[in-house]
């Protein structure tokens, strides 16, 4: 049935920065019609379609978070500071010992936090990523996902020794291929599969070289942790650079989306320019181990960057002041990195750096229906005399409204439709509870 949003205040994240205000959206099945003055486009809106009176509202485009450790919500609390040592001491040892339906747990619980704020879009990438996929099909966001892939031995490697599996390597390869053939199309095409390893001081040339090959035959993107501060471990364990080890093993190029590069130098840059490799930023993550990468020389560049929660946060509106906080600091310059454009790094920005910008990101004719609606009358959000940039600096994630996706709404009056959602927070809370007490008996107490 078709659906008409009028009179709210429309920021389109069009090429031209279109807002309409008041303006409205009509939508039929899954697509966006059309978008505009709101008496324009009620004019062409079929008779007998649904309404919604969006006054006081603004309609923009649902985020796309394009970096997603969603299980990783178990780690909210125990990982904020510790600096850099969370991978080490925390990340891998948990996959250790974290059963499958504690990851599904706090994996869907993530996957609700971050679509009742506003988050249409995933680029989801863990160990035992595809326990997710029924939750996340069921839910109804829109998500890319992949396994997680490293071939070292873990064991040894939590003894400070690096030494790569050949049985690990071809276990996590099937693994990976198939949940990527899996995920292809599925949903009504809403849930796609990647290639994905975690980073590269944890994956032999023979991993990568199978990986790119994989994401070749399947023709979908791949995705890697860079510029991560493992520089000194990759020239140690491989015997080269950073980004010479990724580039010469199909790891640098268009269809890569390298997440964080906070420890990257010029030339490193020019690597990700020439290459076309897109960049995930996670700010909010990386603040609290003290980095802030260079993204306002990426930008200026050309590399096509897009924003990602990362783990354990759940607000992308702190994600998005985030983003504008740190770049300013690192430019020592108190107008850069302007409200319109970090909101587009969180919308069509992000909608490139995942190669969906064709469907998402933006809300324009022919697009799928993923929208967010705000509640602008609020505290802390009157008077709007600007809406952009009364979204960018005064807006939360408790102040969306509704949110669809691919037309379907999913949250309405703040709440989460598909899910039980007290449910969801008593399972995640319980799954939390006996990873920690596992980890804490194989690693000890003071592990973490």
């Amino acid at each position: 049935m078709p659906m008409l949003i009028r009179d709210a205040t429309v920021v389109t994240m069009d090429e031209a920065g279109s807002v309409h205000a008041p303006g409205a959206v009509l939508i039929d099945g899954t697509r966006i019609v059309e978008a505009g003055e709101s008496d324009a486009v009620a004019s062409r809106a079929p008779a007998g379609c649904e309404t919604i009176d969006a006054r006081g509202r603004i309609v923009l485009p649902g985020f796309v978070s394009a970096h997603n450790h969603l299980g990783y919500t178990v780690f909210r609390g125990r990982a904020e500071d510790i600096g850099h040592a969370p991978t080490h001491r925390l990340y891998l040892p948990m996959s250790m010992v974290m059963r499958r339906d504690e990851r599904e747990a706090l994996g869907s619980l993530a996957v609700a936090e971050l679509l009742r704020g506003g988050v249409t879009t995933v680029f989801q990438m863990e160990e035992d990523a595809e326990v997710l996929v029924p939750f996340i099909e069921r839910s109804g966001i829109r998500a890319s996902i992949g396994l997680m892939t490293h071939d070292v031995d873990l064991d040894r490697l939590i003894d400070g020794e690096t030494v790569f599996d050949a049985g690990e390597r071809r276990r996590q390869l099937d693994r990976a291929i198939g949940l990527a053939r899996e995920c292809h199309g599925a949903a009504e095409g809403r849930v796609s599969g990647v290639i994905t390893t975690n980073g590269l001081a944890t994956s032999s040339p023979e991993l990568l070289r199978a990986l790119r090959a994989a994401a070749d035959r399947l023709g979908v993107p791949l995705s890697v942790h860079l510029g991560t501060g493992e520089r000194d471990m990759v020239r140690q364990i491989h015997g080269r650079g950073l980004f010479e080890y990724a580039q010469s093993h199909g790891f640098l190029g268009e269809d890569v989306l390298a997440v964080h590069c906070y420890t990257i130098d010029d030339a490193d840059i020019d690597a990700l320019a020439s290459t076309g490799t897109r960049l995930a930023h996670c700010p909010l993550m990386n603040q609290f181990r003290g980095s802030i990468a260079p993204v306002g020389d990426l930008l200026d560049r050309g590399v096509t960057v897009g924003l990602g929660i990362d783990n354990y946060f759940s607000d992308f509106f702190d994600l998005v002041r985030s983003c504008v906080a740190v770049a300013r600091i690192r430019a020592g310059d108190p107008e850069v990195m302007q409200a319109p454009e970090a909101l587009a790094l969180a919308t069509i920005g992000a909608a490139r750096a995942i190669g969906q910008e064709d469907r998402i990101g933006s809300i324009e004719p022919g697009k799928q229906a993923d929208l967010q609606l705000v509640d602008m009358r609020r505290y802390g959000l009157t008077p709007v005399t600007d809406p952009i940039r009364t979204l960018v600096y005064h807006a939360h994630a408790k102040d969306v409204e509704s949110v669809l996706v691919a037309g379907r709404v999913l949250v309405r009056d703040g709440v989460l439709l598909p899910v039980d959602e007290d449910e969801l927070v008593e399972r995640a809370a319980s799954a939390g509870a006996t990873a920690w007490e596992r980890f804490h008996g194989r690693f000890g107490a003071h592990s973490a």
